[in-house]
């Protein structure tokens, strides 16, 4: 409840302390083949939001990088029984809307679509999860339009310096490979790689079927009989993942573009996992830093510096702790002085503790932004994805707030001290490579790289002389 400031009625009233928000509960069915049937019924709107989710994304990529997201797009072009077109015409033409595909930790194929076409829908979805064609046509056609990007992603400072970011932090591992696959994975891919992921990971066990919205979760477990209770059960085991160490000292290092006027900077090292106890203190930290745009980050090198339009950083949480980046555009000219920045607020974090105003303000703007992010039938069935994925608990949602707001300066200064690493950090730029090693030097031996991650020998004259 809202009160006056000292009860005086020309001051704004001060806002109340956020209350958690109840999030929504579902229903557990299984059927005998052990798939997990979940269904939340939202019937504000005649809409349903309808996913089957398979354990394994990209993170088991280990031998041929984009293998996940290839599979997981090829799912919906074309079964026995109907075309890529015929799929996309079944779903679209009665209102709805298909896609499928694969992220770090899963597999899935979603379809969103008006309550009375809900039997349908699961018709399309048991077809085209259990009985793809991967068709060599359509693969060919795949292969072609992903060396199409991939090709063009060479003229993408960004992407350049994001890429060679994640193969400093992490190598060969599949973290470190671009998650659609490079030029000689994507060319490599075979009909027989495809059904091969498939078999692996497409079986009752390893699955679930989410249903959210205008739903009965008697008539969904109904349909989900009929389509899936046949569906074989497999013992099929994925390998292992295994997560390089930590560097223990800093890698500086630059994808040469030339003629490029300014430079993408990305500065960070491992992150999180999920499941980590620290999850919500290491988001509030990091919203602080660099989550929003009245973060520290961005009021530094944007506000005060005017060295950039806009900078930004994230924990990116996976199955096994994946990055932590803080990234922005910059002048070329003013490239170190932005990393500086950046470096200097990761300190600043460590070493001081953030007033009790500027915390409230980030919770209040976290906890604010929680029940927005709830609200439809496709929001909802994104976060108990992560509870089922995850293993979370089916209450982690109701405690959120509560959580954010019992945070407390000595508690983010503790979780910066823990979780950001200035001194051992990656430093990654995209930009004018011979300019930029010679500025960059005073953050450690720098390694020039060309947009097709060959290292490119330093030709200055020291260096020569060495």
């Amino acid at each position: 409840m809202s009160m006056h400031n000292g009860n005086d009625p020309k001051l704004p009233p001060t806002p109340g302390i956020p209350k958690d928000v109840t999030f929504p509960d579902y229903h557990e069915l299984v059927l005998g083949n052990g798939l997990r049937v979940l269904v939340h019924a939202q019937r504000t709107l005649p809409l349903v939001n309808m996913n089957l989710v398979l354990r394994g994304g990209s993170s088991h990529d280990s031998a041929l990088a984009g293998l996940a997201s290839m599979t997981g797009e090829m799912l919906i072009k074309g079964t026995p029984g109907r075309s890529a077109q015929d799929i996309v015409e079944a779903i679209e033409g009665r209102g709805g809307s298909i896609g499928s595909g694969a992220g770090w930790d899963s597999i899935s194929i979603g379809i969103t679509h008006l309550s009375r076409h809900t039997a349908h829908a699961m018709d399309v979805l048991a077809d085209v999860a259990r009985q793809p064609a991967f068709q060599e046509e359509e693969l060919q056609r795949m292969r072609e339009q992903r060396l199409a990007d991939i090709l063009q992603e060479k003229s993408s400072p960004g992407v350049l310096a994001w890429q060679r970011f994640c193969a400093a932090l992490y190598g060969a591992h599949p973290y470190g490979l671009p998650q659609d696959g490079d030029e000689h994975s994507v060319e490599h891919m075979t009909v027989s790689d495809l059904r091969r992921v498939h078999a692996e990971r497409f079986h009752p066990g390893n699955a679930f079927l989410l249903v959210v919205g205008d739903a009965d979760p008697d008539e969904v477990l109904r349909l989900a009989e009929q389509q899936f209770g046949d569906w074989p059960i497999r013992d099929a085991a994925m390998d292992g993942e295994t997560i390089p160490a930590a560097a223990e000292e800093r890698v500086v290092q630059v994808v040469d573009r030339p003629n490029a006027v300014q430079t993408s900077v990305v500065v960070g090292h491992g992150g999180i996992s999920r499941t980590s106890e620290d999850y919500i203190a290491v988001s509030v930290m990091n919203t602080l830093f660099g989550g929003y745009f009245g973060s520290r980050l961005n009021l530094n090198l944007r506000e005060d510096k005017g060295y950039t339009y806009g900078a930004h950083s994230r924990f990116d949480a996976r199955r096994h702790a994946g990055p932590f980046a803080a990234g922005a555009e910059v002048r070329s000219e003013i490239t170190d002085l932005a990393i500086e920045e950046m470096l200097r607020e990761m300190h600043r974090l460590r070493e001081e503790p953030v007033s009790p105003e500027e915390l409230e303000h980030v919770q209040r703007y976290v906890t604010g932004s929680f029940p927005l992010q709830i609200e439809t039938p496709t929001q909802v069935a994104q976060r108990i994805i992560a509870i089922e994925l995850y293993g979370l608990g089916k209450t982690w949602y109701n405690r959120f707030n509560s959580s954010v707001m019992a945070l407390t300066p000595e508690r983010i200064q503790e979780t910066a001290q823990r979780y950001l690493h200035p001194d051992t950090a990656a430093i990654v730029v995209s930009g004018r490579g011979q300019q930029l090693r010679n500025t960059l030097e005073r953050f450690g031996a720098v390694q020039v790289y060309d947009t097709d991650g060959a290292i490119i020998p330093d030709v200055s004259p020291l260096a020569q002389d060495l």
